[in-house]
């Protein structure tokens, strides 16, 4: 006999995580309502349908089907963690590939029809919630993330979920849904109680990591505008802003808009070496190098203190990467005090919509992810000439 009572616990489980989803949902709608919080909220989203998938499923059998369903939609939502700290980290979302899994999970489990009782699919739905929660647990240690203790908390919280999935996979596959040992650790009360852990911990870390981005994003554009405005150069903010006009206008039209972000290279090793003063010289030298050397009609906007942006239509009789590389050069030639100490550089990153789409989000993404390749590729051209002096 089970110390716990199934029903009660099953339904304090929904009252948590239901609980836990409308406090984020309404944290991302009124206060940190970018793409990551969207995607993250996909994942609450997800979760709240998946318990009245299989409340339905439970109070009436002869709607079976609503079980693959809330297997599939559980995959999903989980994937949508992943997805959120992708975005979060710069690099592209793809979300077709937890949509993917869930949508095989739901297949896997229709097959058997309805005789194939509560636990058909359940290995295939074990593997893609181990699937997607390791993925998240890589990425929430990578990139940008891991300075964050909420985010090697939740690196842990998923790696630990994904290991306890494949135990659930492997243990149902060997011994069967009704033996003991199932029952006793790996069976529905034993997971209730873990994603009710899972759900009340990973909400508090993900509002933490967004309160975290939104307070460094409003520090640096804060700092941007005070320290370092330009005349003719465009807030972050309002450049998103504008942008985002622009690029429902080129949907409307069927232009294909541009844009362009332009990072100071090595910024801190600058301002160790020759001051603040200097490294906010090399930024507005920068800044204004991209203002005059912009195609006519561009937007230009300090997206934070080291990267600036410029947005712009595709243009007939220049190529895109001959301007990138005019404002490359233009800064690497310009003195940037009167001494002429140093000359700063650039790293450049291009994206278009007829490859990446109108959205703002992923234009930026698309746009960031190839100044990090040239970042990669510059590190390791470095790399290559040391190694050839030595």
């Amino acid at each position: 006999m089970s110390v716990l009572d199934t029903t009660t616990l099953f339904l304090v489980g929904g009252l948590v995580i239901v609980g836990c989803g409308v406090t984020f949902l309404l944290e991302t709608l009124l206060r940190h309502n970018d793409a990551v919080g969207r995607m993250w909220s996909v994942f609450y989203l997800g979760a709240m349908f998946t318990l009245f998938a299989y409340a339905v499923v439970s109070l009436d059998p002869s709607t079976w089907w609503a079980g693959p369903a809330a297997n599939g939609a559980y995959v999903t939502a989980l994937g949508f963690i992943w997805v959120g700290a992708r975005l979060a980290n710069g690099r592209r979302s793809l979300v077709f590939v937890p949509v993917a899994v869930g949508a095989l999970v739901t297949v896997t489990a229709l097959v058997p029809g309805e005789t194939g009782g509560q636990w058909a699919g359940a290995v295939e739905m074990f593997l893609g919630v181990a699937t997607v929660t390791i993925l998240s647990a890589i990425e929430f240690a990578r990139g940008d993330l891991p300075r964050l203790l909420a985010s090697r908390v939740i690196t842990v919280l998923t790696g630990g979920i994904g290991l306890y999935y494949l135990g659930r996979a492997l243990m149902i596959a060997l011994l069967g849904p009704d033996h003991e040992v199932f029952l006793a650790y790996f069976g529905s009360e034993a997971s209730t109680l873990i994603e009710i852990g899972f759900a009340v911990i990973g909400t508090i870390m993900l509002s933490s990591i967004q309160n975290d981005r939104f307070a460094q994003l409003n520090e640096d554009e804060v700092e941007a505008g005070a320290r370092l405005r330009i005349d003719g150069i465009m807030s972050a903010r309002q450049f998103r802003q504008l942008a985002e006009t622009w690029l429902l206008r080129a949907i409307r039209e069927r232009t294909t808009l541009v844009l362009l972000l332009i990072d100071v290279a090595d910024l801190e090793a600058i301002n160790t070496a020759f001051g603040r003063a200097a490294g906010d010289a090399a930024i507005r030298t920068t800044g204004r190098i991209a203002l005059t050397q912009a195609p006519t009609a561009s937007l230009v906007g300090h997206l934070s203190p080291r990267r600036f942006g410029v947005l712009f239509e595709l243009p007939a009789n220049d190529s895109v990467e001959t301007i990138a590389h005019r404002i490359g050069e233009g800064v690497l030639g310009a003195a940037i005090d009167d001494r002429d100490r140093f000359r700063a550089s650039t790293y450049r990153g291009i994206a278009t919509t007829r490859t990446s789409g109108a959205r703002y989000g992923d234009l930026l993404v698309a746009a960031t992810e190839a100044v990090t390749l040239e970042v990669k590729l510059a590190l390791e051209h470095e790399r290559d000439d040391v190694a050839r002096e030595s």
